[in-house]
């Protein structure tokens, strides 16, 4: 089996009501639907980021995967390192993450065998999930309010776990006074005195605000599982980690990417690395991150960056191949209004069951793509770091 031909198909899936994080508004989400043919009738499918950017980045790697077997995806990689060790890399970690995604579901295919078996095999039948609780703005239609209280936040929290099931909670800060947010951290342990609390400023704090705001939260006793990115880079994570050492500190900002372990281990920035299909650059390099984090002991979760179905198939079969993952993962799934699936994923008490079928185990709904496609083409990329609402406002940090 050789592969014979690569293409991409951009699709916009927007959210039910737009999503506010500290540096913009996830208003929807843009992705690249890959199919990758083989000279056997195979197609494998993928998924990575979308964008003009991401299209030129796959006709680039195009000519160096052709004739490869989907099968030895190391081989594939390693044709593909060119463009990981220059500054100038004009195919970045997520495209190559896609196309390994869509070698082994093409693999997968061909030998009648799921992902998760072809990364050595599943350990868990499902995937516990986190409720991912954001401020938002209201939807365009007023069917969906916006949430922008500690008691929004709180009747968000209560609507997700009645729907879905939810155990974890993961508050999404860096957009309120953290004061404030703290005060939605307090209603949401009061009402929730046994769930996981997660809170992730993404990097919206300074170093001393960081410290302030997570001593204040520890004399209101309240515990989180953990705190995630509360400031920027490995310098300030690590500074924050020294003065609030029994808080265990996660990323997904500051350390993500290979050469960033080493540096990132010795200044004990953090305890929890989030493993990510598409930040790291696929499969094989969350397996090899993972073997590093259980070598040096630290955790490991998985992150979520509004993912469609393709993607969140990767999840689970990485999820269910990753013995030493013990944390719920993050998911953007119930904030999406649709998927390009036949058949989208079901919550079932907070936990996503492990496709079974051969390759990703999931079949796309063409009809369904080409109406996203036609939003894509009509409205453009969406644009995370940027705020409708606040058209004058630009993210800097600090921002408090």
């Amino acid at each position: 089996m050789k592969i014979i031909d690569l293409k991409i198909t951009p699709v916009t899936v927007p959210m039910e009501a737009p999503l506010r994080w500290s540096m913009g508004v996830e208003t929807g989400t843009t992705r690249g639907i890959l199919q990758l043919y083989t000279d056997d009738g195979i197609v494998g499918l993928g998924e990575t980021y979308g964008g003009n950017a991401i299209e030129h980045a796959i006709e680039i790697a195009k000519p160096y995967i052709l004739g490869l077997d989907p099968l030895e995806t190391v081989a594939l990689m390693h044709k593909l390192n060119v463009f990981c060790i220059s500054y100038e890399s004009a195919v970045p970690t997520v495209v190559r993450a896609g196309i390994e995604m869509a070698c082994l579901d093409a693999a997968g295919k061909a030998l009648n065998r799921p992902v998760c078996s072809l990364l050595g095999g599943k350990v868990r039948d499902r995937i516990e999930t986190a409720a991912y609780v954001f401020y938002r703005y209201g939807s365009q239609e007023g069917d969906v309010p916006p949430v922008t209280t500690p008691e929004d936040i709180l009747r968000h929290a209560e609507n997700l776990v009645r729907k879905h099931g939810f155990r974890v909670l993961k508050l999404k800060g860096g957009v309120m006074p953290p004061e404030e947010e703290l005060r939605a951290l307090e209603l949401l342990r009061e009402r929730f005195p046994e769930a996981p609390l997660r809170w992730d400023p993404n990097a919206a704090w300074s170093v001393e605000t960081s410290i302030r705001i997570l001593r204040k939260m520890q004399r209101a006793g309240i515990e989180l599982e953990y705190i995630e990115d509360p400031t920027w880079n490995l310098e300030g994570c690590s500074q924050v980690r020294k003065s609030i050492d029994d808080i265990p500190l996660a990323t997904n900002m500051c350390l993500v990417a290979w050469d960033q372990l080493a540096p990132g281990i010795r200044m004990r920035s953090v305890d929890i690395i989030l493993s990510d299909v598409h930040f790291w650059g696929g499969f094989r390099q969350n397996q090899k991150m993972m073997a590093v984090c259980e070598a040096f002991q630290l955790g490991v979760g998985m992150h979520s960056d509004r993912e469609l179905g393709l993607s969140t198939a990767a999840m689970l079969h990485l999820a269910a191949a990753s013995p030493y993952l013990s944390y719920a993962i993050d998911s953007h799934y119930h904030d999406q209004v649709d998927d390009i699936l036949t058949q989208p994923f079901v919550y079932r008490e907070g936990f996503f069951e492990v496709p079974t079928g051969p390759g990703l185990g999931v079949e796309v709904d063409w009809d369904k793509v080409g109406r996203y496609h036609e939003a894509y083409m009509k409205a453009g990329q969406v644009n995370e770091f940027y705020d409708p609402w606040r058209p004058q406002w630009v993210p800097a940090l600090p921002i408090f």
